[in-house]
């Protein structure tokens, strides 16, 4: 580990890497290159940046104003690159990020504060490292609420010793995870035979779906076989205490779930979606993702985004599967009764062409014939399906309207209540079945059982 003892200081934002060494450079013919020292920060709202003094430079257009290089963010091949060694001695890499130049950056010195995404840095692991398996460390701020399983001593500042349930650990195939809640952060440890990269989006939904948060992985530390990357990123501050909802049941009293077996079971179903069908996974993953930002922006973004996501959950997943399941012979050869019946009338060839596109229509599933599908075999239930239509159609036909805060109020509980049909079709994805939180307009949520119905094999 390259930053070791520092990263307490990476949490509270007073990390500072002195370089000796900077270069900032495009990999094409006649590409800027500039060079120098600097320091890399964080600034008080968790973006990383890098306080640049260049020395020297070659291919820095001339600019009598302000301008932004790349001009074309879009074009791979105008990317710039940046190398920065600290005084220690390690080297961390970025790309992807833009600089701001004027009328003086073709005559160094000149200072210039470039703001990055995330830094890198690559070393070889040591030998007994590397005989150990694979390695994932990583560690967010975010709200944590998964069911912990082991009990550890905590010693306080006046050296009173107590016990705390904060640690989860599970055991699965070939490695292991263990997930510590600490007072201001969570920290995350995988060790064994795994693909650090899969199981980390894998991590990243599991926690963030069962906590209502969206975490995000200051630090991450991955080793894979001799090959070590340390990867520290920008986060959004304001982000650590933002939170949306969660059908996932922390602690039951029920003997049948004491155990919180089916928590940890819903990440092995994650894990396993995401190996058999990447597809399926990369679009649950995305849904979700945009469901949580909207949840902290105004009601209509929030109508319209989670409306959407959950058609496409159901174009994605469902209507494919629907289809398969849903071959009406009888239905199909009604279609073609008629097409033949049409084709002898009188019309004209573009008359008749629409036609006949209108009767095979009729084969389509639609978002609306899914969910009647999902509520025949008991997945979702009516109310489910009437409120997102509401929320459809209002997304879809919006009116101006000036609302006070307890019609803003009652809206936004109504688009929660339609969190439940988002969170069942989700749930049935990855094959869940237990407890889940039943959220209704204006009153507590309700406790209730889920059990799956198989419906995509």
């Amino acid at each position: 580990m390259t930053i070791g003892k520092e990263t307490e200081q990476l949490r509270t934002g007073e990390l500072v890497l002195h370089c000796v060494q900077v270069e900032v450079f495009q990999i094409i013919d006649d590409g800027l290159k500039m060079s120098g020292h600097g320091t890399i920060k964080i600034n008080n709202v968790g973006t990383i940046y890098m306080e640049f003094i260049c020395t020297t430079s070659e291919n820095v257009p001339h600019a009598l104003f302000g301008e932004r290089l790349p001009k074309d963010s879009l074009n791979e091949e105008h990317k710039l690159y940046l190398r920065a060694q600290t005084i220690s001695g390690d080297v961390y890499v970025s790309d992807g990020f833009s600089i701001q130049i004027n009328m003086n950056s073709s005559y160094p010195p000149v200072h210039h504060y470039i703001f990055l995404s995330s830094i890198n840095c690559c070393s070889t692991a040591e030998p007994l490292q590397s005989k150990e398996g694979n390695y994932l460390y990583f560690e967010f701020a975010e709200h944590f609420n998964i069911p912990a399983n082991k009990s550890n001593s905590v010693v306080s500042s006046l050296g009173e010793k107590s016990h705390s349930w904060n640690q989860t650990v599970l055991e699965m195939d070939g490695y292991s995870i263990s997930m510590i809640k600490k007072l201001d952060y969570t920290e995350v440890r995988v060790t064994g035979c795994f693909d650090p990269e899969e199981l980390l989006q894998c991590l990243k939904f599991y926690i963030g779906f069962s906590s209502a948060s969206m975490p995000q992985f200051v630090y991450i530390l991955k080793r894979m076989g001799e090959d070590k990357q340390e990867i520290i990123s920008s986060i959004v501050n304001n982000q650590k205490h933002q939170r949306s909802s969660s059908p996932m049941v922390e602690y039951v009293a029920d003997k049948k779930y004491r155990d919180a077996v089916y928590h940890y079971k819903l990440l092995d179903n994650i894990i396993s979606l995401r190996e058999k069908n990447p597809r399926q996974f990369e679009s649950m993953y995305s849904q979700w993702e945009r469901v949580w930002h909207s949840f902290q922006s105004k009601n209509s973004i929030m109508i319209l985004t989670l409306s959407v996501a959950i058609e496409g959950l159901l174009n994605d997943i469902y209507i494919p599967a629907i289809k398969v399941k849903r071959n009406n012979l009888e239905l199909e050869a009604e279609v073609n009764k008629v097409k033949q019946q049409i084709k002898m009338l009188e019309l004209t060839d573009d008359q008749r062409s629409r036609i006949l596109g209108s009767v095979s229509y009729w084969k389509n599933i639609t978002a609306s014939k899914a969910l009647d599908y999902l509520i025949e075999q008991g997945v979702i239930t009516s109310s489910d399906k009437k409120l997102w239509q509401e929320l459809r159609n209002e997304s879809a036909h919006p009116k101006v309207r000036e609302d006070n805060l307890v019609q803003e109020r009652l809206e936004r509980e109504k688009v929660s209540s339609c969190l439940n049909l988002f969170h069942k079709i989700v749930l049935n994805t990855l094959a869940f079945s237990g407890p889940i939180w039943i959220l209704q307009a204006g009153e507590e949520p309700v406790c209730t059982e889920l059990n799956h119905t198989e419906i995509l094999n």
